[in-house]
Formats: C-alpha cells, structure tokens, sequence
C-alpha cells in the first residue's frame, strides 16, 4: 500500500482512500496563513476572502470498498471530483494572508455539499436509480432533487453498486449515514462557523481600526467580505479506456478561465420573470451586480485578459449561475450584513461591511496546465501529479486580483481604461 500525503492507494492507478474511522473536526478542514502556529481567532479579523471547495476531495471512504462497482480507476475517480482546486485554494491561501479555505474531506459521491440535504437519503438513492433506468430506456429524464448521494459520474461511470436486497440496502445506508455524520456534517457546520466568527471579528476590528494610519487596502478590506465557492470542470470527459477526450457540446463548454455565477444575468444583474410577480427567492443575486463586475474586471486585469475578450475568458453567469452551496450562503450573509453596522471607536464615523457570496467554475484544463491535460487525454488510470510551478502562477495571479479589489473598493474600472492606481 502507498501513502498519497493523508490517503492510501493499494496499487498504482487504483483507487485512493481515506482511511478507515477517520472522523473530521476544524483543524482537519480549515486552512490558513499560520495555521499551526496562530490560532484561527488570531487571524479572522484581517480575513475578507473565505473560499470553500465542496468538490475538493477525490479519495474516497475506505468503509465504501463492499458497496463499490469492480474495476474503478484512478482516473475515473479523480475525473470525478474537482480535486485541482484543493491544492490551488492551500497554496492561495498561503500567499494571502486575507483568505482562509474550508475543504470538504470526502468524495462528492456522498452527501454533496452542493445539493441540498436529503429529507430521506435512502428514497433519494432509490430514485436516481431508477430515473436512470428510466433514462436507459431512452426517456428524458432529470437528476435534479435526487443526486445528494450520485451513484454514477457525470461521464456515465457507474460507481457505487446498487443494493439487491433490503439488508444490502441496510448495510449500505449505515455505512452512508456514518460517513456522513462524520465527513458532510462536520463540515457544513464548519463552513458557517468560519463565516460566522470572521464577520462577527471582521466588526470588532472596524470598531478599532486606526483610520489615520490604515492604507485605502486595509481599510476596504476591512469591510468586505467575500465567500467563494470554488470549483472545476473539464470540456471534455471520460471513456472507457481512461483517456478524458470526450469533448462536450461546444455550448456546455467553459470559459477560458473561469465561470462567477451569482444568479443573475449576464451583468450580475437580477433576472426577473417575464411572466411578472416576485423574484424567486433562489434568483436573488447573492452579490450585488457593482461588486461582481469588479471582481470580474480585477481578474481581468491578473490574467492580462484584453476587453474584447472579457466574456470569452471570465463569463458572468454562463453556463452556471451558482448551485446550492454558494445561494445556501448567499442567504446567510443577507441576514448577517444588517449587522454590520459598526460605530467606529472615535464616535465620529459609522461603517458598513459588504458582504457577497459567488461560484466559481474554473476551467480544470487551465488550472491542470496544458502539460497534465495532455496525459489524462490519453488512455491511462493514473491521474498527474499537481503542476505545482503552474499553480504558483495561478495563486498569485488569484491574489493580485484581490488586491486590486481591496485597493479599488468596488470601482474597479473597465479593462480599457486602466491605468495603475497609487496607493500608499
């Protein structure tokens, strides 16, 4: 058995795997600046960037292994999952000092963050079985409300067996509320504790903070704060013989860099129903449209991306407009903002933090780099190790463009008529 950094992988090419009874807390999903040598409260004051990478984990549970399909691969796992934006979110925290990073620890196979929590786990799994059957007999079906638990890839790979029995069914669902209670639980309410206990220091440092001294950066950064809920997918997928070359529709094909959905429209801005009558609640943009199209011009100019070709490279709403995970906290930081009205310690100034909350879909070739992206377009089971030189690119690019933002405050100017701010 080889050891894969915390996870253990049989032979080369086969599955990886969380060990057996691990359980998760904070320390083990939390990731910052210092961690280990400065506690968390130390830092939440100055954090304006909280990231979350749902899909960031390709090991699968070891409990898992009875219930599997034969035969599954390296590759077909990884392929899977949106492991690439694990190490790009460590390494981006490292190098700013304003963001902290909460990973799920298991395989989106289970109790994926991104859907919402099943009211009956078991039904839900019931049922995706059979609307796939349904799908094999050639009708047109859908998955949505049913995949929290997703037995087969989005490439079509079968992967957890289906029950035959009612005591394989008991014997599966135990393993699964297990997993569960120790894996999707733990970091879900982590998630919202990180979210909750940087805004609450995020106010208590606007009260103190010395405005004489403080640089335009630290003082819109210290009304702002951001959650990203990261994420990748490739324009192609996997066959049989392993090689990820299957490319998709050209219209469900990413943008160059990245895809930011906050449920509006190609603008950031609201989408309301033709037909007239409110809003629906989960089409209320979850940042406001001003600060969306800064962020969208700020990585513009991090990755010298020229106007003309804006929405080529850093689309707004297209092809995704934001699942579950990032509208969930979308709807926490509305009912948080209100109170972030803070008094400024020298009575004379009252501050507000502005909070907004997005998805980001990054294109996995460019995260993999074009060295990685063309092994796994050839038959294999492995999957490359992380480009780490490109990654160190990418992290830093990643924050300069939140620099820009903090320097900026919102106002970021259209890409054609930027010209260096100067700042002290």
């Amino acid at each position: 058995m080889a050891h894969v950094g915390a996870f253990e992988q049989d032979q080369p090419g086969g599955l990886v795997w969380i060990p057996e009874g691990k359980a998760f807390g904070f320390d083990d999903l939390v990731f910052y600046r210092g961690k280990g040598e400065v506690p968390f409260e130390e830092v939440a004051p100055r954090i304006d960037l909280i990231l979350t990478g749902p899909h960031a984990t390709a090991a699968l549970a070891r409990e898992l292994a009875p219930f599997l399909e034969p035969g599954l691969t390296q590759r077909q796992q990884h392929d899977f999952s949106d492991m690439t934006t694990s190490d790009l979110c460590k390494r981006w925290v490292e190098v700013d000092e304003h963001a902290v990073y909460v990973e799920f620890p298991h395989h989106r196979i289970l109790f994926d963050p991104n859907r919402e929590w099943p009211a009956d786990p078991e039904a839900g799994l019931r049922a995706f079985f059979d609307r796939h059957d349904a799908k094999a007999r050639g009708e047109a079906v859908t998955f949505n409300g049913v995949d929290s638990i997703r037995p087969i890839s989005f490439s079509g790979v079968p992967f957890l067996r289906r029950p035959t029995s009612d005591a394989e069914w008991a014997a599966l669902m135990a393993v699964i509320t297990d997993l569960g209670n120790r894996g999707a639980r733990p970091y879900a309410q982590v998630r919202d504790e990180v979210i909750a206990k940087v805004f609450e220091a995020k106010c208590a440092h606007l009260h103190d903070l010395t405005l004489d001294t403080a640089t335009v950066a630290d003082f819109n950064s210290a009304r702002m704060l951001h959650v990203q809920c990261v994420h990748d997918t490739m324009n192609a997928t996997v066959g049989p013989d392993g090689a990820v070359d299957h490319d998709k529709p050209r219209a469900d094909w990413l943008p160059r860099i990245v895809s930011l959905g906050n449920r509006g429209d190609e603008r950031g801005e609201p989408r309301p129903p033709v037909t007239g009558g409110l809003l629906p609640l989960v089409d209320v943009p979850i940042i406001d449209a001003a600060q969306f199209r800064s962020l969208q011009q700020a990585l513009a100019f991090a990755f010298e991306v020229p106007h003309e070709e804006l929405d080529d490279a850093l689309a707004l709403n297209s092809p995704y407009l934001g699942a579950f995970e990032c509208q969930q906290i979308g709807r926490l930081l509305r009912t948080l903002e209100p109170q972030g009205i803070v008094r400024h310690g020298s009575q004379e100034k009252v501050l507000a933090i502005r909070t907004g909350a997005y998805q980001a879909e990054f294109l996995r070739e460019t995260l993999m780099g074009p060295t990685n992206v063309a092994h796994v377009r050839q038959p294999g089971t492995d999957w490359p190790e992380t480009d780490h030189e490109h990654h160190v690119d990418l992290t830093q690019r990643l924050k300069t463009a939140y620099d820009i933002l903090r320097r900026w405050d919102y106002d970021v100017p259209p890409t054609k008529a930027y010209a260096p701010p100067r700042f002290r």
